[in-house]
């Protein structure tokens, strides 16, 4: 069963992705605040329906079951292409979360969001440094900027990070990267 289910659309988004996807052939239903402790097996069993009140949680999701990557890149574009981009948190059913609340789905789900957000802040970061010669600081700032790149690296690589541990080493990295601003200016 190919299946999407949203979760705080207004009223004008709702009727332009419900006909995107019917006409994909893919079932679509939207819940609200009153239905945020159905577990998400049972919420993919609800048949198409009007908004309720969404206001539990200030983004809006996209819940899918059964759709591959290239369908999901698929309803973006056709999204993109009505002018509808889709900027909520698209959701994919595992084993794990089917057994889960929708309201404990769009928690975990946002938090997740929020370390991606911060993973992609950091590593821009470390690319903005792509190109400067660390060697024209003084040793101890070319120590310290390189301390923080390493580190931000490292946090990188490693596959557990919370975000007050990525919104605390994006802090050091920006810090250390002050000290090679007089270095892009130059190359500028």
């Amino acid at each position: 069963m190919k299946k999407v289910i949203f979760y705080g659309l207004t009223p004008e988004n709702k009727d332009i992705y419900f006909e995107i996807l019917n006409k994909k052939g893919i079932e679509v239903s939207a819940v609200d605040d009153t239905q945020l402790e159905m577990r998400f097996k049972q919420a993919l069993n609800i048949e198409p329906n009007d908004l309720g009140n969404s206001e539990a949680f200030e983004h809006s999701y996209l819940l899918m079951e059964g759709l591959s990557k290239e369908e999901i890149r698929d309803i973006n574009n056709a999204f993109d292409e009505v002018g509808k981009h889709f900027d909520g948190i698209m959701v994919s059913a595992t084993p794990t979360n089917r057994e889960w609340s929708l309201r404990d789905i769009f928690t975990e789900s946002l938090q997740e969001a929020r370390v991606m957000h911060q993973m992609y802040t950091l590593q821009t970061m470390i690319e903005s440094t792509n190109g400067l010669d660390l060697n024209k600081l003084n040793a101890e700032d070319a120590s310290i900027v390189k301390q923080a790149l390493m580190d931000s690296y490292l946090m990188l690589v490693r596959e557990e990070n919370t975000y007050e541990q990525l919104t605390g080493q994006i802090k050091v990295l920006q810090e250390a990267l002050k000290k090679t601003e007089h270095l892009k200016e130059r190359e500028n």
